[in-house]
């Protein structure tokens, strides 16, 4: 039996102490603006005395524990263990995994088959190094002891650089291959964004200012901005909380990719302002989602993005278990052959909590799967729309402020007044949904804007500190 590992992943940037001018090319090595653009982090380049460089965290960390299977080969841990429990999107980005070592003797651990639009960064990201099949490698080559580290960059054209390290190896009697989410703070980055030093910079940096001085004002409205501009991404769809980190939710995300096929990658997920051509092959869905938003207002408040799906079973080497993610002696379900389990207990408990409900559905999909092989021929239905995306103004059963509450709001175009919150969930003839809050402004602002105090209501759209924040 593989042994277990506990793992902890941080998000990590090179950090410069020479410098601006270093500081600045170092930057653009990290971005591929420059010769050797992979981020060199505790390599030769980054601890030599003339970079004065060094590995860092983030501040605050952006961390997680887990425990995984030694044997869990590089693909699967990215796409059905780290994307989750990260916080990223599945079948988006692509990835590069390596050793912590000198630069110069460094294999990189690649995808060799995604059509991710980050694929074209791949040469630059391993500085012209040996690459090797993410699918034949396992995360046990590259942690085999304690305080081993490798690194993870996830979505090669923005680098979003993290450290794994290995914090335990769990015995060998004691190890079951479960997969499992044992901790972590604070949320991952928006997907699409700058990379890890930028998030330090435009949000991380504010967030420490803003909790270490809640007065001051500007930077609590610089920080609202950054979060706001964030709100729309695929792995956000609401607000946007640098300090929310929710256990739950990431253990239902693992979950759900457990339950799953793997991701494709022959056609990833893609954006455009209309319904685009998927790649779906025999065994693949092509899917349609639409993502509503109100900035998407003049294409109609919304964009779409299609990716394939996988419907055929994965292979039986290169999956895990629908149960407990477990990569050791799968074996597939008798009733529909299309997930696998790593025994009869896993499959007992997942048939109570899942797939009770989708054996039947799951087989009819295996049998249709079985008549496209034997003709040849891909089913024609195969192009679908899936379940649409909203991005959420507030959650109505979860708002932040109570009646009564002293609250700054936005007032017009980068301009903010006082006031306190008269109503919640408001609505009135004209709006198209209900406001949050209803808002009674100050004197103070109501002379500023000048209206009589007794006319000065206002209502914000969103639960979010760009348009409403608590004040003292």
């Amino acid at each position: 039996m593989p042994v277990d590992l506990i793992i902890r992943i941080s998000l990590v940037r090179g950090e410069t102490t020479a410098s601006s001018e270093d500081d600045m090319r170092l930057q653009a090595r990290m971005h591929g603006q420059g010769p050797g653009a992979f981020c060199q982090i505790s390599g030769d380049d980054y601890n030599s005395e003339s970079s004065g460089g060094s590995l860092t965290e983030l501040s605050p960390p952006v961390w997680r524990r887990f425990r995984v299977s030694s044997a869990v080969n590089l693909e699967l841990l990215h796409d059905k263990v780290l994307c989750p429990v990260m916080g990223w999107t599945r079948n988006y980005h692509t990835f590069a995994f390596c050793g912590t070592g000198p630069a110069a003797e460094r294999t990189y651990y690649v995808q060799e088959r995604t059509d991710a639009t980050d694929l074209m960064w791949q040469g630059r990201r391993t500085d012209g190094r040996p690459t090797l099949d993410a699918r034949d490698h396992t995360i046990g080559e590259l942690l085999a002891s304690v305080g081993d580290g490798c690194i993870y960059n996830y979505d090669l054209g923005d680098c979003f650089y993290h450290l794994l390290r290995l914090e335990e190896v769990v015995p060998e009697l004691a190890s079951t291959g479960r997969v499992e989410i044992l901790g972590g703070e604070m949320r991952c980055p928006d997907e699409d964004g700058d990379g890890c030093a930028a998030y330090q910079e435009k949000v991380l940096d504010l967030h420490s200012r803003v909790a270490s001085d809640p007065t001051d004002s500007k930077s609590a409205r610089k920080l609202a901005a950054a979060c706001f501009e964030r709100r729309g991404t695929l792995n956000v769809l609401g607000r946007f909380d640098p300090a929310e980190f929710d256990l739950e939710a990431r253990r239902a995300a693992l979950a759900d990719a457990l339950n799953s096929r793997n991701s494709t990658y022959n056609s990833v997920k893609m954006f455009s302002s209309r319904p685009g051509f998927t790649m779906a092959r025999i065994g693949q869905k092509g899917v349609t989602v639409k993502v509503y938003d109100p900035k998407y207002e003049s294409n109609g408040g919304y964009v779409v993005f299609t990716e394939t799906v996988n419907v055929k079973p994965d292979p039986q080497d290169a999956t895990l278990c629908a149960n407990c993610g477990s990569p050791n002696d799968l074996k597939q379900c008798g009733g529909c052959g299309s997930v696998y389990y790593c025994s009869r207990e896993c499959q007992a408990a997942h048939w109570k909590l899942v797939h009770k409900k989708v054996c039947k559905k799951e087989k009819k999909a295996f049998e249709n799967y079985q008549r496209e092989l034997e003709s040849g021929k891909p089913d024609p239905d195969r192009f679908v729309e899936g379940p649409p995306l909203v991005v959420r103004y507030y959650d109505p059963a979860n708002l932040r402020f109570r009646v009564g509450t002293k609250v700054e709001c936005m007032i017009g175009q980068d301009t903010y007044g006082t006031g306190r919150v008269v109503r919640q969930l408001y609505f009135e003839e004209g709006m198209t949904q209900q406001a949050p809050y209803q808002i009674k402004l100050d004197k103070d602002t109501a002379r500023r804007m000048g209206v009589p105090h007794q006319h000065a209501l206002i209502y914000a759209q969103w639960d979010d500190d760009f348009q409403i924040r608590k004040i003292s």
